[in-house]
């Protein structure tokens, strides 16, 4: 099959799959579960290349009309099975057989436990680099050291623990959580019950927000680094290849695992695409 065509069978089947025209739209919360477990990892907002919970419950792809929340307007009415999106969402976070995590592009992106085995040895090794403090700044150090001791703790006890409660430390503290979720060491939920603190999540290590959820007989690092790679491809249907390389942190280590993805026929090389093998069997 030429190149041409796969990438336009791709994309047909990626409106199809990402539920991207209003007749496909998700209307119903069991409709939402079964959409994040059949696709593995799916972004909130969207704007990159895996399947969207707003673009799925939209049934387009949505791109804000205004900068900042206020752009979030245009499905902020929105009802699922008469529940308010926010609602929804964080009821999806607080799930036994779901998280939300920032491995993809840094962003918020729920993931299905059928993908925690194949995560779970990524985690363990990047684990072990913090152990030989090999990755990580002080901070995001004990930061993860003080979650892991904790069980759970809330951003503002978190916070107080570690004394940065002065607006001057928002910004690295911030920053500081999004590194690590960015790795899945930790794991944020919405407190349900926040008090004066709107918003606020409980954390939680990876380890200990899996636990009852996860068979840990485990991959190596590399196996698990091409299963998820695999994974996402197949998820997204089809994505530019010089993208792959700025999705995950530890994309430093996915070039060469890429490569014998298609030379195994795992994933197809289409000019400048590269395509879920899916495709070509249609």
């Amino acid at each position: 099959m030429k190149a041409k065509q796969l990438i336009e069978r791709a994309e047909e089947a990626r409106v199809k799959e990402h539920r991207l025209k209003p007749s496909l739209r998700l209307k119903t919360t069991e409709e939402i579960y079964r959409f994040i477990h059949e696709e593995g990892l799916v972004s909130f907002l969207g704007g990159n290349e895996l399947p969207s919970f707003i673009n799925a419950i939209l049934g387009r792809s949505w791109k804000p009309s205004a900068k900042g929340f206020s752009g979030w307007m245009d499905w902020w009415s929105v009802k699922i099975s008469g529940l308010p999106v926010a609602r929804v969402s964080r009821e999806i976070e607080g799930r036994d057989d779901v998280l939300a995590s920032r491995i993809f592009r840094r962003t918020k992106t729920f993931l299905s436990n059928r993908t925690w085995p194949i995560l779970d040895p990524i985690v363990k090794y990047h684990i072990e680099l913090v152990q030989r403090g090999e990755i990580f700044s002080g901070l995001e150090q004990s930061l993860l050291k003080t979650i892991q001791a904790e069980g759970s703790i809330r951003t503002d006890r978190l916070r107080k623990k570690l004394r940065l409660e002065a607006k001057e430390n928002n910004s690295k503290f911030h920053r500081a959580l999004t590194n690590l979720e960015s790795y899945a060491l930790i794991i944020g939920v919405e407190d349900p019950k926040p008090e004066k603190h709107l918003h606020a999540n409980i954390w939680q290590t990876w380890e200990t927000r899996t636990r009852s959820g996860i068979d840990r007989a485990s991959l190596s690092y590399e196996e698990a680094l091409a299963k998820l790679l695999e994974k996402t491809i197949d998820t997204c249907v089809l994505t530019r290849e010089n993208q792959v390389g700025k999705w995950f942190h530890w994309s430093g280590d996915i070039e060469a695992v890429k490569e014998e993805l298609v030379k195994e026929g795992l994933v197809v090389r289409a000019a400048s695409f590269l395509v879920t093998p899916r495709v070509t069997r249609r």
